[in-house]
C-alpha cells in the first residue's frame, strides 16, 4: 500500500491539491490524467461523476423502455 500512497501523494502535490483534492477525496486513479490535463476541480468532478456513471450504465445496459401510453 505504501507505493500506491506515494503515487497518490505525488499526484496531489503535482496538481491535485490545487484543484481541491486531498487524501480524503481522491478521485479514481483512472481519471487522474484527464483531471490533470483538463484542470477539473474536485467539486465539478464529484458533481458530474454520478451523472457520468449513470450514463455509462445506460449505454452498457440500454435505456429503460418508456412506459406505454394508451389512447383513450
Amino acid at each position: 500500500m505504501g507505493k500506491i500512497k506515494d503515487v497518490a501523494q505525488d499526484w496531489l502535490e503535482n496538481c491535485g491539491y490545487d484543484l481541491g483534492y486531498d487524501m480524503t477525496n481522491l478521485p479514481d486513479m483512472s481519471n487522474w490524467n484527464v483531471i490533470r490535463v483538463n484542470q477539473i476541480e474536485a467539486y465539478t468532478y464529484y458533481n458530474n461523476k454520478q451523472v457520468i456513471e449513470q450514463e455509462d450504465l445506460r449505454i452498457k445496459y440500454g435505456a429503460p423502455e418508456p412506459p406505454e401510453v394508451e389512447d383513450e
